[in-house]
């Protein structure tokens, strides 16, 4: 491996505990157990990280993410030295800084003046250095009226921001955060950002293990995602969230809404127990598919690239003049649009049988998200209901490499201009 350009070399790393089960609740049972030949496995051992490969070059900043358990603060912890590995190597080049466990070390007694000299001297720096760095790392706490209190008087905000300061102001070369980018109120959030961009404008690596996607995305080089102990992916940012999404999407395998025990178009065409259907059903809707222009069912559509829901229904009898409409809702209820055929000026003169409509996007304008659909048909007026299935289906869109757009509901096609304004005032 070249250490000229790696910060962190990780070579077939793994990280077991063991995972203690219930216990006899005294002596005696455990001795008559043994008496009669029963021994019960009073541990388990699993593994938390297993053979990990990892390159880290030097100013890069690396997120870490994956489901609660992947495995991301115990990789932090075992490069910071507060764990160590079962098998495999970490080498790091560089002093390290932990926003990990801020204030571990601390002493309620003693003021939080000596506590900083105590909290840096454990992460391995002279009192030389943390003197000179002393009052930035007060500046930056915003505690200089209680710098000479004993912690233990301190609010839970003000210990985590006294630890975050020191941690972040002894300038190492490698810095480690793990989910401690919410501590103290807004403005302090704010500083912390700054800190660490200027980490990055500087060089500095940083390795940033959190579940704020977007922060991962607009602060990191580089992603890796873990899952279940192992690395799964690593890469751009937007690939690898995207590739997370489908990890999470999977798990949760959404077809229909949560609230029905039955899943997507397999679900039995009797599925009258569904709180918010209505209508007369002359004609009924008896599934609804999301689909690639390749007629491939889609598990996850992404932004701006084409999509297509094929509504298909079964006529009991000849309907003149039908209108289908959908309806797309966030995951929180929000109504983003309902178009139909009356509108979109499509005319269907009748329906007999079995058949189906389909309603095509050019261009996903929705961004990253699970989203609602509804679906339904009504006579030309728009009064009678014969299917409307409310909210039922639910789909997910993930993000594309092409759209850097990411805050909001939608993406709209718009461009930006420059000109100059010769001399005329602009209405206010």
């Amino acid at each position: 491996m070249n250490t000229t350009l790696n910060a962190i070399e990780i070579k077939n790393l793994s990280k077991k505990f063991k995972a203690y089960h219930h216990r006899e609740s005294n002596l005696k049972y455990v001795f008559l157990n043994l008496l009669k030949g029963k021994r019960k496995k009073l541990s388990s051992e699993f593994w938390a990280l297993k053979n990990i490969d990892l390159d880290i070059e030097k100013g890069q900043t690396v997120g870490f993410i994956g489901c609660n358990g992947s495995g991301k603060s115990t990789l932090l912890k075992l490069i910071s030295r507060i764990l160590y590995p079962d098998g495999g190597d970490i080498d790091a080049h560089g002093k390290i800084s932990t926003l990990i466990e801020l204030g571990s070390g601390f002493h309620p007694d003693l003021t939080g003046r000596e506590n900083v000299y105590i909290n840096a001297s454990i992460l391995g720096f002279s009192r030389a250095e943390v003197t000179k760095k002393f009052q930035a790392i007060v500046d930056f706490s915003g505690l200089e009226d209680f710098i000479d209190n004993p912690v233990k008087t301190y609010s839970s905000g003000m210990y985590v921001r006294l630890g975050f300061s020191v941690a972040i102001n002894i300038d190492p070369d490698i810095l480690l955060v793990d989910e401690v980018l919410a501590v103290g109120d807004e403005n302090f959030q704010k500083k912390c950002i700054k800190k660490i961009m200027d980490f990055k404008k500087e060089g500095k690596t940083i390795i940033f293990v959190s579940h704020d996607l977007k922060t991962v995305e607009e602060l990191c080089d580089q992603v890796v995602l873990l899952h279940n102990g192992k690395l799964v992916k690593q890469g751009k940012p937007v690939e690898v969230i995207s590739e997370y999404h489908r990890l999470l999407i999977g798990a949760s395998q959404l077809q229909v809404r949560k609230e029905d025990p039955r899943q997507g178009e397999s679900a039995p065409k009797d599925r009258t127990t569904w709180k918010n259907r209505w209508g007369s059903k002359e004609v009924e809707i008896t599934g609804v598919q999301f689909l690639d222009l390749q007629d491939n069912v889609m598990e996850f559509a992404k932004t701006g690239q084409p999509l297509r829901v094929r509504i298909a229904y079964d006529a009991h009898k000849e309907i003149e003049n039908p209108v289908f409409g959908v309806a797309i809702y966030s995951d929180t209820g929000v109504h983003v649009t309902g178009p139909n055929t009356r509108k979109h000026n499509f005319p269907i003169a009748s329906l007999k049988g079995q058949g189906y409509v389909e309603y095509e996007m050019e261009s996903v304008p929705l961004l990253p998200g699970s989203y609602l659909f509804s679906a339904a048909i009504y006579d030309y007026q728009g009064l009678q209901a014969y299917d409307h299935w409310e909210q039922y289906w639910r789909f997910h869109v993930i993000e594309s490499p092409e759209m850097s757009e990411r805050l909001g509901l939608i993406a709209i096609p718009a461009k930006w201009r420059m000109g100059k304004s010769e001399g005329k005032k602009l209405r206010r």
